[in-house]
């Protein structure tokens, strides 16, 4: 029997509004960031990728960013 392994990886999906604040801490612009991991699920904006991935277990998540999309400043995150 041979064993493969398959990853699945969500697709990222355009003009998606923030889960958390639904657009208004980012002045209603599209949620640049998926977070994959499976406690999250979810698009951010940069400042709540900031706030929720700042807590304890949540530091590490790697966001998800659509190919060619503009990429915040990286100083702001532990990834």
């Amino acid at each position: 029997m041979v064993g493969t392994t398959v990853e699945v990886k969500p697709y990222v999906l355009d003009n998606q509004m923030c889960d958390e604040c639904q657009g208004a801490r980012c002045g209603g612009k599209f949620a640049p960031f998926f977070c994959a991991n499976v406690a999250c699920l979810q698009y951010y904006c940069e400042q709540c990728w900031v706030q929720i991935h700042s807590r304890n277990g949540r530091e590490y998540h790697k966001p998800l960013v659509k190919e060619g999309a503009e990429r915040p400043r990286p100083a702001l995150y532990r990834w």
